[in-house]
C-alpha cells in the first residue's frame, strides 16, 4: 500500500522534480525547455539567496513579474523555504502594489526589468531584498554581499514545512475596493490541483500554454503547479496573445 503523500510544496513538487528529472519543465515559447532537474537546481539556487537574505520560514516574498520560468523558481524558491510568496498582479497600479506591500508586509521582492520602473512610486522601506526576476541580478540588499549563484543550494529549513503552513497570499484584483488578501496553505494549493487530475488527466506528454498571470490562483494551480505535479511541460509567451503570436505557439 502507497504511503500517503504530503500535501506540502517541497513534497510533492521535489517528488515530480526527481521522478521526471530529464523531461521538459519549462520555457519561452520557441526556446529550449528547461528540465526537471534544471528547474530544481534553480529553485535551490533561488532558496539559498532567500537565505543569505535571512528570509525563511514565516517570512514573506512578493512577486511582482510578468509569466516566466524564473517566476516559478522565485514562487517554489520561496515555499519550499517555509516561507510565504506572495504574487502581485503584473497590471497593478503603482499605488495598488505600495498598499498590498504595506499590508502583506513582504521583505523581499522579485520585479520583472519592465515593471521596474513602478517601484520609483511605491514605498520599499521595509525590503531587505529587490531582485530582477529575469535574470536574478540582486538590484538591491540591505546587507552586503548578497548575490544570486545558480550553484548554491539551500541549507535545510529551520523546521519541516508542513501541510497547513501558509504558502501564499494572493490578492484579489480589487474591483470592489482595495485588493484583499487571500491565505492559502499547503495543503489548499496541493490538494486542489492533484484533485484537478480527476477532472482532466494530465501526464508527462502533455504541453500547457500559460496566458493568464500565474498571480491568479486559477493560473498559479492549473497552470503550474498541476502540470508540474504531472511531468508535462509549460510554455510562455514573450508577447501580448494576439492571434498571429498565438497560431504559432500551438
Amino acid at each position: 500500500m502507497n504511503a500517503p503523500v504530503t500535501l506540502t510544496m517541497p513534497a510533492t513538487i521535489g517528488a515530480a522534480m526527481r521522478q521526471f528529472a530529464g523531461r521538459d519543465a519549462l520555457a519561452f515559447v520557441g526556446q529550449r525547455p528547461e528540465t526537471y532537474a534544471e528547474l530544481a537546481a534553480g529553485i535551490d539556487a533561488v532558496g539559498a539567496l532567500l537565505q543569505r537574505a535571512r528570509i525563511g520560514p514565516g517570512g514573506k516574498v512578493a512577486i511582482l513579474g510578468h509569466n516566466m520560468p524564473n517566476w516559478a523558481k522565485a514562487y517554489f524558491g520561496t515555499t519550499f523555504l517555509g516561507a510565504i510568496a506572495v504574487p502581485l498582479l503584473p497590471d497593478f497600479h503603482p499605488s495598488e502594489i505600495d498598499n498590498i506591500l504595506r499590508h502583506a508586509e513582504p521583505t523581499a521582492l522579485f520585479v520583472s526589468a519592465s515593471l521596474e520602473h513602478r517601484l520609483k512610486e511605491v514605498d520599499t522601506s521595509l525590503l531587505e531584498l529587490i531582485v530582477r526576476l529575469d535574470d536574478f541580478q540582486v538590484i538591491h540588499a540591505r546587507a552586503p554581499g548578497i548575490a544570486f549563484d545558480p550553484a548554491a543550494r539551500p541549507a535545510p529549513p529551520v523546521h519541516a514545512v508542513a501541510e497547513d503552513d501558509l504558502a501564499a497570499i494572493i490578492y484579489t484584483s480589487g474591483t470592489t475596493g482595495k485588493s484583499k488578501g487571500v491565505m492559502l496553505s499547503h495543503r489548499n494549493i496541493c490538494h486542489n490541483a492533484l484533485s484537478s487530475r480527476l477532472i482532466q488527466p494530465v501526464d508527462e506528454h502533455d504541453r500547457f500554454l500559460s496566458i493568464l498571470p500565474l498571480s491568479h490562483t486559477y493560473e498559479n494551480t492549473l497552470g503550474l503547479v498541476l502540470p508540474l505535479l504531472c511531468g508535462a511541460s509549460v510554455h510562455y509567451l514573450q508577447k501580448p496573445p494576439t492571434p498571429a503570436v498565438l497560431l504559432p505557439a500551438r
